[in-house]
């Protein structure tokens, strides 16, 4: 496909700084670990909102061993508390990080 991009009308100032600021908004909500259509579900250490998990971050399971955490599925139903998944493959529950997925929609 070729594209013209002499066809597209050049932004405005206004316009081209809310397109930056969305995508520093993107970016900084991708480097948590999300789930959900909408990205309802916000990983966080020990349930607080101020505490979102990153990708990538090192925690320690209750048995002191040190794994990296890199996603995760948010609770699928009331008695669900969804995954954690690790860096090795693994999937654990998040209470073994002392982490939470929280609603932040509620």
């Amino acid at each position: 496909m070729n594209y013209n991009t002499q066809s597209l009308p050049p932004l405005s100032l206004h316009d081209a700084e809310e397109d930056r600021q969305a995508t520093r908004e993107w970016h900084a909500l991708n480097a948590y670990i999300t789930d959900g259509p909408c990205r309802e579900w916000l990983l966080c250490w020990d349930g607080d909102l101020a505490e979102p998990v990153r990708k990538n971050a090192k925690a320690a399971d209750f048995r002191g061993h040190v794994d990296t955490i890199i996603g995760g599925r948010a609770p699928h139903h009331s008695g669900s508390t969804g995954r954690v998944y690790t860096a090795d493959g693994r999937e654990y529950f998040p209470s073994v990080f002392d982490m939470q997925w929280v609603l932040t929609t509620e």
